[in-house]
């Protein structure tokens, strides 16, 4: 099976989502300083995510932590280590994060992920192995058929809580392959073997509880 070259573009639609994007950024310009956490390690589309917020936020004091998964970076949030948690609506425990009474929503914002494909170590034997295994996270999975349509062989899938962890596991050699973005095949010395797309994703921001917006516009923390 030979290296697929197809790239979905950038969808034409980027345009309104800036647009949309802009009553959060007017809320987080109220913030004095801002400590985000999201999920890690490097290479994740959640880091992506918030390096996009960061870039509209260039006169800002900004941090972000990279968590192993969501559940840690939430409780970065609750215990006040942070006050921005920013999580992918594909992520399917999402609902703790929207029923917690510790937390207090913001808003939403569209972005379109790096590159998704499935990924192995370079001149990899992997077409000699059978079965395989492919690390992944739960949100992509279903989206192996459509990067492998012609892949025959039988496959076992082996969790990870990111995609960057996917592509950790495949240069540890815990996998064969793994689905992973193309900032973690940058990252971790992987090569896409499929073809490619990006994922149109909503991500939803939340503050601690305490957070008042009314007091932020003052100034106040």
């Amino acid at each position: 099976m030979g290296t697929f070259s197809q790239q979905t573009e950038k969808s034409d639609l980027s345009s309104i989502w800036e647009q949309q994007l802009e009553p959060l950024i007017a809320k987080l310009r109220a913030f004095p300083q801002i400590r985000m956490s999201t999920l890690g390690p490097e290479g994740t589309s959640s880091e992506a995510a918030a390096q996009y917020l960061i870039a509209h936020l260039p006169d800002k004091q900004v941090e972000c932590t990279l968590y192993p998964t969501y559940e840690e970076a939430f409780e970065d949030l609750v215990n006040n280590r942070s006050n921005l948690f920013i999580v992918a609506n594909a992520y399917q425990g999402i609902d703790q994060f929207y029923m917690s009474l510790k937390v207090r929503f913001l808003l939403p914002f569209v972005f379109e992920t790096p590159l998704y494909g499935v990924a192995a170590k370079l001149r990899s034997p992997w077409l000699n192995k059978s079965p395989l295994t492919i690390s992944t996270h739960h949100a992509p999975s279903s989206l192996i058929p459509w990067f492998l349509p012609h892949l025959k062989k039988e496959y076992e899938l082996i969790p990870a809580h990111s995609t960057s962890e996917a592509a950790r596991k495949v240069q540890r050699g815990e996998a064969d392959l793994c689905i992973t973005t193309a900032n973690a095949c940058r990252k971790y010395g992987l090569e896409f073997i499929s073809r490619t797309r990006r994922i149109v994703m909503l991500w939803s921001v939340f503050i601690p509880e305490n957070i008042k917006m009314d007091k932020l516009k003052k100034g106040v923390s």
